[in-house]
């Protein structure tokens, strides 16, 4: 089973691919004392040397934000969401795009995509805003968007087929229903607890507060193998996949 880090080559989505990631956006709430809640978003990075810096900002992915109450990762629910806002139990992820700027049919700038996704597949997949190098400082308006391609990669291009995309909210000791078939790409996102995913790789245990995502490198390779994902006893998570 093959993965591949954002923006890296090939066109599959992801948000990491080993530990230490190098990038990760989450979604994390502000409870003020008065009970109110603040959704943001706030950047894991991990430089060469292991040393990890969290940068918060709003929504919007470029104004800087400071928290000023409890931080907690936040729960979905039925309470109203303020307009504009991402309702919160919304999962953040990445996605590589690549721009075709001087009209050749090749992409030649690359940039990122941040989407919010909902686990439980009843909202539609919403777009935030897109960054050039994965950089929340630097907005980037695509001028022609076209498929990533690899370095070198001159195999016959394949005929476009639908990507479908499910979640899970996993309860305490729960597993979720994978695709039998033609799975692109998985993201695990340990909210309390540990969570168990099982590959062709062997079995790698998500601690709490980490997500980690595994996708096919390139087009042309056909699916993941994942037999489980499943949470230990009082243990939640957020599960993400993508499936042809």
């Amino acid at each position: 089973m093959a993965g591949k880090s954002c923006c890296s080559g090939g066109g599959a989505s992801t948000v990491n691919v080993t530990m230490p990631a190098d990038n990760e956006v989450v979604v994390l709430c502000d409870q003020a004392t008065d009970g109110t809640v603040t959704p943001f978003l706030r950047r894991y990075s991990v430089a060469s040397d292991g040393t990890v810096t969290a940068t918060d900002t709003a929504l919007d992915g470029t104004t800087a934000y400071a928290t000023t109450g409890t931080v907690t990762t936040c729960s979905g629910g039925a309470e109203e969401e303020s307009p504009g806002s991402v309702p919160s139990g919304k999962q953040i992820i990445e996605r590589c795009g690549c721009d075709d700027t001087d009209g050749d049919g090749v992409g030649d700038v690359q940039y990122t995509e941040i989407w919010a996704i909902d686990p439980d597949g009843v909202d539609v997949p919403a777009l935030l805003g897109t960054y050039q190098d994965g950089d929340l400082t630097q907005p980037y308006t695509p001028v022609a968007p076209v498929d990533c391609t690899t370095d070198g990669d001159v195999s016959t291009p394949t005929t476009p087929v639908p990507v479908h995309s499910g979640g899970a909210n996993l309860a305490a000791s729960a597993a979720a229903t994978l695709p039998t078939s033609g799975l692109q790409s998985l993201t695990v996102t340990a909210l309390t607890g540990t969570t168990d995913v099982v590959t062709d790789s062997g079995t790698l245990t998500v601690p709490a507060g980490a997500t980690v995502t595994w996708s096919v490198s390139r087009d042309q390779d056909q699916e993941l193998t994942v037999t489980s994902v499943t949470t230990a006893a009082a243990s939640t998570a957020l599960v993400h996949w993508t499936y042809v």
